[in-house]
């Protein structure tokens, strides 16, 4: 349910081109929230103009587990390893990222120019 609700969101703005990376962004986000906090999770998509003319899609997944602190970005995951990529997509692909505490737990979000 999640990646067809991005994808109609995106449409109703007129940027399909941006679906690709937010919607792998969205998936690794959602995953982790879902494996590390526990279901529900809340998801936010904004668009969002922060100045100087440009815009922005904004992310945010809201998980209601304990929270994690992020890996350093120069983390190595292990070639045969099945887990530990998410947030180095999420790193690689988004222009910012990051993650924040929230009253009823944790809040990673992501962005990406338009």
């Amino acid at each position: 349910m999640l990646r067809p609700w991005i994808t109609a969101r995106l449409a109703g703005w007129h940027l399909h081109g941006l679906s690709d990376d937010l919607l792998l962004i969205a998936t690794e986000l959602a995953t982790n929230a879902v494996r590390h906090g526990g279901t529900p999770a809340r998801v936010t998509l904004a668009l969002r103009c922060p100045g100087s003319g440009r815009r922005v899609i904004r992310l945010e997944v809201e998980d209601f587990g304990p929270g994690f602190a992020p890996r350093p970005r120069t983390h190595t995951v292990h070639v045969e390893s099945c887990t530990g990529r998410g947030l180095l997509l999420v790193d690689t692909l988004s222009s910012a990222w990051g993650v924040r505490p929230t009253a009823t737990g944790q809040s990673v979000w992501a962005e990406l120019p338009t």
